[in-house]
């Protein structure tokens, strides 16, 4: 199982990273303006954990490149963030619009039971 976290918060994306290789997963972390769709298609991760408030690539922008994307159906998403939570409610919603197997939100900072209730969905979901 692959997982990618993509987050600008360097040390939330390697505690991250820390969890989820604990749990059996191959991970990568990465922020900015990398080429999203080109990571997703080289990568084929099996989750990703997304940051929604970023400022050079949001959330938002990487849902919808998902959305476009060949592998999108084997793809279990969690989106976390900071900020508001009417922006995960947003991206709750592009998730729904473009049938995107979301998994849950985590509103930052978060514990490890948290995520591994939504990485519980994950395994139920296949």
């Amino acid at each position: 199982m692959r997982a990618l976290i993509y987050d600008d918060d360097d040390d939330l994306a390697v505690e991250c990273a820390d969890a989820l290789q604990s749990r059996g997963f191959e991970t990568q972390t990465r922020s900015g303006r990398t080429d999203f769709a080109t990571l997703v298609g080289e990568f084929e991760p099996d989750l990703i954990m997304l940051d929604v408030h970023m400022p050079e690539f949001n959330g938002f922008e990487a849902l919808l490149a998902l959305a476009e994307s060949p592998r999108k159906a084997d793809i279990s998403v969690i989106m976390m963030s900071g900020a508001r939570d009417n922006l995960l409610d947003a991206g709750t919603s592009l998730c729904g619009a473009h049938e995107i197997r979301l998994l849950g939100t985590l509103p930052k900072p978060f514990g490890l039971p948290d995520l591994d209730k939504l990485l519980s969905r994950r395994t139920a979901a296949h």
